[in-house]
């Protein structure tokens, strides 16, 4: 029996996946690696859903090959938090601390914007940036108060799409509360749970992902640490995520009518029902079902077939749908550090997408579906020349 992260209460099970390779373990050499179990729960008390299964976070954090920068549509996310932060009067004498900074490309972009204050947190030695102050480690209350007594409080504490990759999520937000000052904005984006299930993105549950929010379990977790969430707005990142401005419980920020009004959806929709977390796993067998069907009818016609993007749900998507190095014949994907290494637990070549050209493929499965308008527009030519891609969610589709 597994107990729930955030209230500690007891969890139910929603679908049991098997056995996948980490999403992250990439090798220059094509080898069968070590496979770990992952299923999907839900909690009875609190209705938080998570995976069961915990791993060492070093196995998946100290070497990671997601670069913020990589992506265009990344950067246009930052600069609308530049702009949004505006309003909270960030200037030279502000501080602001990033949770799993990656390469420091927020924090470079608001140290050339505003010329404030900066320092990262990462546990990912790979990724350190030379020009960003990063403390390698991972975040949490300990380390809060390390970072009080040598560089006192902050003023913007922000966490983009980290806290779902914690076991203990109360950590970075007692940890936040300890650093914020007494008017201190911390910002937390994470995917929302509501777009995951509505549009059945199971591709999201690998072994990183550990926790999959709502508001109301950000609002949860902000309560229990004496905070609290003050305004919310959805963002176009990672299939939908939503963007929450936070608070000291105390201090004297209004909150604002939209937090009630999409916590009060999540509940008309019966985002935590059991039946709606059934039908959910029903969809996922489905989906699973139609891709394999797709990609095998399309292989025994002749057709080359490979994949765009070297994304963790894109590694988690192949190993749930069983297509290897048999089924797909490249995988294509602009992160240097990914490049010429093989695919985990489906040993697929992973190549720059400037081979697209070369190799000619008929189809390209895109794995980086979030990205699908920045993709599509970059690989024009390869469209015009007759090849199609293969949108995955919310059904497989061939794009005509």
């Amino acid at each position: 029996m597994s107990k729930c992260r955030i209230c500690n209460g007891v969890n139910e099970q929603i679908i049991n996946f098997g056995k996948i390779a980490l999403v992250g373990n990439f090798f220059k050499k094509s080898k069968n690696l070590k496979k770990y179990k992952i299923s999907l729960n839900y909690c009875k008390k609190c209705k938080h859903v998570q995976i069961r299964e915990i791993l060492n976070p070093d196995l998946l954090f100290r070497n990671y090959l997601w670069e913020t920068g990589v992506s265009k549509s990344n950067m246009d996310l930052i600069n609308d938090l530049s702009k949004k932060i505006k309003k909270f009067q960030i200037k030279k004498e502000s501080k602001v601390l990033e949770i799993a900074s990656n390469d420091g490309t927020l924090l470079s972009h608001f140290k050339e914007k505003f010329k404030c204050y900066v320092i990262g947190v990462d546990p990912a030695k790979n990724l350190e940036n030379e020009k960003i102050f990063t403390i390698i480690d991972y975040f949490n209350l300990l380390l809060s108060k390390k970072i009080k007594k040598k560089f006192k409080t902050f003023d913007f504490i922000i966490a983009r799409n980290v806290i779902a990759h914690v076991s203990n999520p109360n950590e970075i937000f007692s940890g936040a509360h300890n650093l914020l000052t007494e008017k201190g904005v911390f910002i937390v984006e994470v995917p929302h749970l509501k777009n995951i299930i509505e549009q059945n993105q199971y591709d999201n549950i690998f072994h990183e992902h550990i926790g999959f929010h709502s508001l109301k379990s950000i609002i949860d977790l902000s309560k229990k640490n004496n905070l609290k969430v003050f305004n919310v707005e959805k963002i176009d990142s990672q299939g939908g995520s939503i963007r929450c401005y936070i608070c000291k419980k105390n201090y004297k920020r209004t909150i604002l009518k939209k937090v009630k009004t999409m916590l009060d959806n999540e509940k008309k929709i019966g985002l935590f029902s059991p039946a709606k977390l059934k039908k959910f796993k029903f969809k996922i067998m489905e989906h699973i079902s139609n891709l394999t069907n797709l990609i095998e009818n399309l292989k025994k016609l002749k057709k080359n077939v490979s994949v765009y993007g070297a994304s963790g749900k894109g590694q988690a998507l192949l190993q749930f749908c069983k297509l290897d190095n048999k089924k797909i014949d490249f995988v294509f994907d602009k992160s240097k550090l990914k490049e010429g290494s093989f695919t985990p637990g489906t040993n697929i070549k992973i190549l720059n997408p400037t081979m697209i050209k070369k190799i000619n493929p008929d189809f390209l499965l895109l794995l980086s579906w979030n990205l699908k308008k920045e993709i599509l527009n970059q690989e024009k030519k390869f469209i015009k020349k007759g090849g199609k891609f293969i949108t995955p969610f919310p059904t497989p589709k061939i794009i005509k």
